[in-house]
């Protein structure tokens, strides 16, 4: 199982229990209440050891797509309060140190938001939905096969 695997895995079952959806993988449809997963990077070196252990990170962008609101009407509240739920749920899974399985050569160290709320990222060309992003990294050591 691939470090990309682990993370699909470890997403899916609180996607589907908030969207009621697959998530998406690399790819973010623009459909209302969808969830995607977008690599940024895998095995990013942080730090390397005269052992050959190193320190690295996997970077990955959590992207929610909620119906968007140009009237005075609270649905774009929602929705943000939506994806900070999401957030602080990440974080949640941190403070338990739960955390995705990268193998036996990997221990996880700390999965973070790289953000303290969700950024609203875009609007789509009707105005009727917003994607909202969230940036989070896993920091893990892998030890040298």
């Amino acid at each position: 199982m691939t470090k990309h695997d682990a993370i699909k895995q470890y997403f899916e079952p609180k996607v589907e229990e908030l969207a009621g959806n697959l998530l998406n993988f690399n790819f973010s449809p623009e459909s209302e209440d969808s969830i995607s997963l977008i690599t940024n990077y895998s095995d990013k070196v942080r730090k390397k050891y005269i052992t050959g252990d190193a320190q690295k990170e996997y970077g990955f962008t959590i992207i929610i797509v909620k119906s968007y609101s140009s009237g005075c009407d609270d649905l774009n509240l929602e929705a943000m309060n939506f994806a900070q739920a999401f957030m602080d749920w990440l974080d949640e899974q941190d403070e338990k140190r739960d955390y995705p399985d990268f193998g036996e050569n990997c221990t996880v160290e700390k999965m973070e938001c790289l953000q303290n709320m969700p950024n609203l990222s875009g609007i789509n060309q009707d105005g009727t939905m917003a994607r909202y992003m969230i940036q989070a990294r896993v920091i893990y050591k892998e030890r040298k096969k």
